[in-house]
């Protein structure tokens, strides 16, 4: 190697003789340009008609209005008041993507991209300011770049909440150890706000809070006495505060869950937590759509013992990351355990970008990241590194359109009778035989299953049964709101030849779909048939102040006595 001070290049790495260190050259344009090339395929991809036609092309009417950017903090996400999920900031990354790329998918795509660049970057930033070195930094925002388990946050366009939360985190937490450094206001203010974003991201960073405070904890011996830090937490309450007050006074649905379910929820949900760390750990099982009783605790049991041997050979002291890492990692999941099984019993995998940064920590303050040679570390790590972006690469292929998401789905959760459900009516064209045998057995599995009667209803109208059409129909509008179920009832009474219930059924339709021409059409043609003029001239005057045509021959009718 020659004198005691020599340094050997290789490309960008060098090695330090002398220091017996490694140097990484450009490590966040090397992190950036890895990220890029691990997700560049997303970008071909479709959509997979969960949630993202929603947020895209049901939505495009509210995502053209920036005037919306400050309404989304009053309303739920997916409707103005029958909901019970808060998440402005996400309905707001969708009217700048609007304005950016209209509904065109592949810009959705290269946004969830972009963002999941930057918190690898601000991952890397915020491992060295809390005392990382720069290659064990590097390495593991590598891993964080690569892995597979985070690749649902980025390849499906809704799970951008969770690399938006981290973002929002990642920047907050940044500011607040710049704000001890450096005692600057800025800095102050910078975390205030990102801690507000964060807020209005999830609500999970009430949880964020605590976890951090204990990372945070121990960095400086001094915290208990500095002026700064109480600075730092009464800015905290604050943001708590402003977020709880506008949260209150959005149209969400009241749904308050008593204590006794919270805790069967959390003896029931908890175990996740395994599953979960067999995903990380040991990515083998990975699923686009999972519920924690059709997935196995074998590779999450190996996990467990694999992290209980790693944390007993690198004899934890008092401020190790090993320990905080574990706490950081249940933390950020335990909201997840309180969610009773009636308002969400799957359990994505996009939820595990924020709280897999606990399992990065504690793997950097183990014994392989601190006694291991740091060049066989380096090149272990790329190892790994490597064959995660490869298993990512062919996990993400399933995300590319309905038909890849939806029989990856059934495959992997066969036991979901909304899966099911979703496939069958993906492959209604192309194999009507599988999937009239599939939405039976969907229904079989869970006859309230939100649209499965509006598909069975659609069914039976197509082969012009439409009596059996009325039932299901009449029993999805009891199960659940969704809207189209009333166009096609509408359609299925008239055949019956009940226009007072069609005519029933297209108003309240029309509520939710106030521009759909066929609908305005039939609606005003039923009324005048009905004899109900008046109501049919109202009508046409609100449409027409509303923008819309109506056609003269409509109008005359109307008009008629």
């Amino acid at each position: 190697m020659g004198t005691k001070n020599s340094v050997q290049k290789t490309n960008s790495i060098y090695f330090n003789e002398g220091e017996k260190r490694m140097i990484i050259k450009f490590p966040v344009i090397i992190l950036i340009v890895v990220s890029f090339i691990v997700y560049v395929a997303s970008l071909g991809f479709g959509l997979t008609e969960l949630d993202d036609t929603i947020f895209i092309n049901e939505t495009a009417t509210y995502n053209e209005q920036l005037s919306n950017l400050g309404h989304s903090f009053k309303r739920g996400v997916f409707s103005e008041a029958n909901d019970t999920y808060y998440r402005p900031m996400l309905l707001n990354s969708f009217i700048i993507n609007h304005a950016m790329s209209g509904t065109e998918v592949r810009g959705y795509h290269m946004m969830n991209v972009l963002l999941h660049i930057g918190c690898v970057v601000l991952f890397f930033y915020f491992l060295r300011r809390i005392r990382f070195s720069e290659l064990h930094s590097f390495l593991l925002a590598l891993l964080f770049a690569v892995h597979p388990v985070l690749s649902q946050a980025v390849a499906w366009i809704p799970g951008r909440n969770d690399t938006l939360l981290t973002l929002f985190v990642l920047l907050w937490m940044l500011a607040c150890l710049q704000y001890e450094a450096k005692n600057k206001l800025m800095w102050l203010i910078l975390q205030f706000l990102a801690l507000l974003a964060a807020l209005f991201t999830k609500e999970t960073m009430l949880f964020v809070l605590p976890a951090f405070f204990i990372v945070w904890n121990g960095l400086e011996k001094k915290h208990l006495v500095d002026t700064k830090r109480w600075m730092v937490y009464g800015s905290w309450l604050l943001a708590i505060v402003c977020w709880f007050v506008l949260r209150q006074s959005a149209t969400l649905k009241d749904t308050p869950i008593a204590g006794g379910i919270m805790f069967e929820s959390l003896l029931h949900r908890f175990p996740l937590a395994i599953q979960y760390l067999g995903k990380i750990l040991l990515p083998v099982n990975l699923n686009v759509f999972p519920m924690m009783d059709a997935t196995t605790y074998l590779w999450g049991t190996i996990a467990v013992v694999l992290i209980g041997v790693l944390v007993f050979m690198s004899k934890p002291k008092e401020h190790s990351f090993l320990w905080k890492g574990i706490i950081w990692f249940i933390l950020i999941l335990f909201p997840l355990f309180l969610l009773p099984a009636t308002l969400n019993d799957q359990d994505f995998e996009h939820r595990l970008y924020l709280p897999m940064i606990g399992i990065l920590l504690l793997l950097g303050d183990s014994f392989i990241f601190q006694k291991l040679n740091e060049r066989k570390l380096l090149i272990g790590v790329i190892g790994i590194s490597t064959i995660l972006a490869v298993v990512n690469g062919y996990h993400q292929q399933q995300f590319e359109s309905p038909l890849s998401f939806w029989e990856a789905a059934v495959k992997g959760t066969p036991s979901s009778s909304y899966a099911n459900m979703m496939l069958a009516a993906r492959i209604k064209e192309s194999d009507p035989a599988r999937a009239d045998a599939m939405m039976r057995k969907a229904y079989q599995m869970n006859p309230k299953e939100k649209y499965v009667n509006y598909y069975l209803g659609k069914d039976f109208l197509d082969k012009n049964q439409v009596d059996s059409a009325v039932h299901y129909f009449e029993q999805e509008t009891k199960a659940s709101d969704y809207y189209e179920t009333n166009f096609w009832l509408a359609r299925a009474y008239f055949l019956r030849q009940d226009t007072l219930g069609s005519i029933r059924a297209m108003g309240l339709y029309l509520e939710r779909d106030k521009l759909n021409s066929q609908a305005i059409n039939n609606y005003v043609l039923m009324l005048c048939q009905t004899r109900q003029q008046d109501k049919a001239k109202a009508f046409i005057e609100q449409k027409q102040q509303e923008g819309v045509v109506v056609p003269a021959e409509l109008v005359n009718l109307a008009n008629q006595k």
